[in-house]
């Protein structure tokens, strides 16, 4: 089995005579279906405007090869490698017993390794950019004058609050992974000329413990012209629905639609009888799956527009008690004009202030009674939150995340030639 998929009889385009840039990813980014994609689409094709841009990422889904001819349409070349889950996962526990991140031996690709040095000796990259702290060793191995490092979000926090959610021994594992990644984080932030991070506090977490590293803040964005409420005017919500939206295989999400299932949906439905919940997402584990069997909820998988689907809710939930940064569920259904109900975790990285029909609750009874109000006023008639929108353009523009990427890699003098431990 070829550990290349083959794009070079697909037309390919650049900017002609502009600079050459290399896009690292760990997952395929395109389409931008989901939270991870969406970010990595936005910061490729920001730079595409001035980068004659080369992406090479790992596809971990073989269905995504449908997409592979669209995307050597919008850049210079494609490098797409196959990721088997199963072996990756074994390469993982090997690293065990060593000091290595599990994470990065997850991800460890001879193939892609092989791949980056026959690119080195055909072509020669002004930047390299890398989309998450896995494929920083790969971005460190191209020479480049400048290197950028998007690690979204402090992975290495997030495998710490899976220790604390967990019991021996795999919360150990989790806890030794955290150690390990944080040491690779800050290795990272050192070596890369610029590091970006969605929220404010992990910024700051991070340069504490990478002391002289360059780190940018670079949040989420929301495109307002696709979620905008007014392209379905004959949806609207009916009083009773919560919903909740994201990839159904995620240990943050998985856990949050538990949780309000188990201990939050049952509370409202004491004061409103026939409250439903609907979980909208790919890939559903099983025992979300069998949330389905509950009497008023739904549990769609993947859907080709969630548009609708949210909508025709009157509230969307994020009961997230895992996972950092600024959840793309969160800002989507503020793009809707949808009430939003969170916890404190899934707020840390926004500026919940600025949104009126935004609530935050972190036990079962007041997240409870916060959703029980909004679909109570939902049946009031106050359904929407249209202010929502304005402050989104404000604080949440997809074009500022471009912005400081392309300042990041064209500004600085310093050469980015180090290396990081992997």
């Amino acid at each position: 089995m070829s550990t290349l998929v083959n794009t070079k009889d697909v037309p390919r385009r650049g900017t002609t005579g502009a600079p050459r840039l290399l896009f690292l990813a760990h997952r395929m980014p395109f389409p931008p279906d989901k939270g991870d994609k969406i970010r990595s689409c936005r910061l490729w094709r920001a730079l595409a405007a001035s980068y004659r841009v080369t992406l090479a990422f790992f596809m971990d889904d073989p269905a995504d090869g449908i997409h592979l001819p669209r995307l050597a349409e919008e850049v210079e070349e494609v490098i797409a490698i196959p990721l088997d889950p199963r072996r990756a996962k074994v390469r993982s526990l090997l690293a065990l017993p060593t000091r290595r991140s599990l994470s990065l031996a997850y991800y460890a690709s001879r193939p892609l390794r092989r791949r980056l040095l026959e690119l080195r000796l055909r072509r020669e990259f002004d930047a390299v950019v890398a989309f998450s702290s896995t494929m920083a060793p790969y971005a460190l191995s191209v020479p480049a004058r400048r290197r950028v490092l998007d690690l979204c979000d402090l992975d290495s926090a997030k495998w710490a609050q899976y220790a604390e959610a967990s019991r021996p021994p795999i919360s150990w594992i989790y806890r030794t992974e955290a150690r390990r990644l944080a040491a690779y984080e800050a290795d990272a932030a050192r070596a890369f000329d610029a590091t970006l991070l969605v929220s404010a506090a992990e910024a700051t977490e991070l340069r504490t413990r990478a002391p002289g590293a360059r780190v940018l803040v670079a949040a989420n964005g929301v495109d307002l012209d696709y979620l905008d409420p007014d392209r379905f005017p004959q949806t609207q919500g009916d009083g009773r629905t919560t919903v909740f939206c994201g990839a159904m295989d995620y240990r943050s999400n998985i856990d949050a639609v538990l949780w309000y299932h188990d201990e939050i949906l049952p509370i409202v439905r004491r004061q409103i009888p026939d409250a439903r919940f609907r979980i909208v997402g790919s890939k559903p584990a099983p025992e979300v799956l069998l949330l389905g069997r509950t009497e008023g909820v739904e549990v769609t998988g993947r859907v080709d527009d969630v548009r609708p689907l949210l909508l025709s809710a009157s509230v969307s939930v994020a009961p997230l008690r895992l996972g950092r940064g600024v959840p793309n569920k969160i800002l989507e259904a503020l793009a809707l004009s949808l009430p939003v109900v969170t916890t404190s975790n899934g707020a840390a990285g926004l500026s919940l202030d600025a949104f009126e029909g935004a609530g935050v609750a972190d036990t079962p009874e007041a997240f409870a009674d916060a959703v029980v109000a909004r679909l109570r006023a939902a049946r009031d008639g106050a359904a929407r939150f249209p202010a929502h929108r304005r402050a989104l353009a404000r604080l949440y523009a997809w074009e500022e995340l471009g912005r400081i990427l392309v300042e990041a890699v064209g500004s600085g003098s310093r050469a980015g030639s180090g290396s990081a431990a992997s």
